[in-house]
């Protein structure tokens, strides 16, 4: 098997394996590790999936690609190739193109069914083991605000002439303060939403107080929880003949009982059970309350797992240190690891993997991490799955991604004069890599105007004000120095 050495996609070279890469020694975890950077419209999307294409392709004189040290030396066209070369191509980005369905061609963009709940658990364990991300799988139950907010204190606002004396008050006085008849003496919309905002936590506490008192801490915390489970889960006209019957039961609202509130709340007093009996019957260690309204322990055993899947219960099943960014990155490794998996069942022993834009939606610290995960992720692959070749050029805007690799790694489609970024100032990189200003242009416009009016004595007060909100030091005081009268 040979590894790639560079490919030209029409007016393109790329070169995966340059020459002077072998001064670097082993860089990477992989074979090689490539960035293809351009502006919107530069045509890196078109050039990832034509390269993708091409790997399977008989060849033509659109495409070439180069080996390296081939019976014949560093030439040779692709065709003889075609059984162990195998392209996976991945976009994380919305409105792709299709690739060729073809032998030898694998996409693992996410499709529109996503994983199954006990899947990307797996997936999760999996990639954080892979990560060396110390995890350990727990049950979480909780409430919020939402319980009080968005279900119970809107039935109160409706049966205020029903209600138990200092709730009532509350609920009145909030009904007061937003009624469009109420004229209040200042318009400061800061003052009135400090009052709202007091008003819905006194009620969210006697709320809470009330229920708490009249069924117990445990109970009251297991039917809240429950509350929101059903809010989220069946709706909120179910939700709200649930609450009804539970303001009753604790003596807040005084009306009448209705058959289908006492019904749903049946149920609500059902699903609240299951949850505490789950937990007794296969939580060994104590549950640990981080708050008054959420309760997480440690899943030693799986038997609750398979308990919970067939369970009518608001417990849910996370992996500690789970952060979103993490999250992101756990669906797209996953996909690229089921990508890998199917090209070794199919004897690919060499791998060229194409990456479109997979940092677009991460967060800019996730973004510095992710040259260096992936490289670690997909060297770990590598020895698994036992592959020969592992190849991967990724096109991004990004450049933290940029500035995490050596000049010789890098195409620009923007420019062939590119400018060595690696460990750069970011205002560098994006200058010399992207063409770009690391200042917005609405602020540059700001700037040059406020110049403008500076040179000619022309400055206004708003301008002075703006300058003082510049956060760049120099720029702010080379504005100043031509304000008239500024040292």
């Amino acid at each position: 098997m040979y590894k790639i050495l560079a490919v030209r996609i029409e007016n393109q070279l790329i070169e995966l394996l340059p020459r002077n890469a072998e001064r670097y020694g082993q860089l990477f975890d992989i074979d090689s590790l490539s960035l293809l950077l351009g502006t919107n419209g530069a045509g890196k999307t078109n050039f990832l999936m034509s390269l993708a294409n091409a790997v399977a392709s008989t060849q033509d004189e659109s495409f070439q690609f180069y080996f390296k040290a081939t019976k014949n030396g560093n030439y040779e066209p692709v065709s003889p190739y075609n059984e162990h070369l195998c392209s996976i191509y991945y976009s994380a980005l919305p409105y792709k193109r299709k690739l060729h369905r073809r032998k030898g061609v694998i996409n693992a963009s996410p499709k529109i069914k996503s994983s199954t709940y006990a899947k990307r658990l797996e997936e999760f364990d999996m990639i954080a083991n892979i990560l060396d991300i110390k995890t350990e799988l727990i049950g979480v139950i909780d409430y919020s605000k939402s319980v009080f907010r968005t279900i119970l204190i809107p039935i109160l606002k409706q049966e205020k002439l029903h209600l138990e004396s200092n709730i009532g008050f509350l609920i009145s006085e909030l009904d007061r303060m937003t009624s469009s008849n109420t004229t209040y003496e200042s318009d400061d919309y800061e003052l009135k939403d400090r009052y709202r905002e007091d008003l819905l936590n006194k009620i969210e506490f006697h709320l809470e107080s009330l229920i708490y008192e009249n069924m117990g801490g445990d109970n009251a915390f297991y039917i809240l929880c429950s509350l929101q489970y059903i809010f989220s889960k069946d709706g909120k006209k179910l939700a709200k003949h649930a609450a009804i019957n539970l303001l009753k039961e604790v003596g807040i609202i005084h009306k009448d009982q209705d058959v289908t509130d006492k019904f749903i709340y049946d149920h609500l007093v059902s699903i609240a059970k299951n949850c505490r009996g789950l937990i007794e019957c296969h939580v060994s260690v104590e549950p640990v309350r981080d708050t008054r309204r959420k309760l997480e322990f440690i899943i030693k055993d799986n038997s609750i797992i398979e308990q919970i899947k067939i369970t009518d219960t608001p417990i849910k099943i996370e992996w500690s240190n789970q952060s979103s960014g993490l999250q992101a990155l756990v669906e797209q490794f996953s996909l690229i690891n089921e990508a890998v998996e199917k090209a070794v069942e199919k004897k690919y022993k060499s791998i060229l993997l194409l990456i479109d834009e997979g940092d677009a939606y991460l967060h800019l610290d996730w973004q510095r991490k992710y040259i260096s995960i992936l490289n670690r992720f997909l060297g770990r692959l590598k020895r698994i799955y036992n592959i020969n070749n592992l190849q991967l050029i990724i096109a991004t805007h990004s450049p933290l991604l940029a500035a995490d690799i050596p000049g010789d790694f890098v195409t620009s489609l923007d420019s062939n004069d590119f400018s060595n970024t690696f460990a750069a100032p970011i205002e560098d990189v994006i200058a010399n890599a992207f063409s770009s200003n690391s200042l917005g242009e609405f602020a540059a416009k700001h700037i040059n105007d406020i110049y403008d009016r500076a040179i000619h004595d022309k400055t206004t007060e708003y301008d002075r004000n703006l300058t003082e909100a510049i956060g760049d030091i120099s720029i702010r005081k080379a504005l100043k120095r031509r304000f008239h009268n500024d040292n």
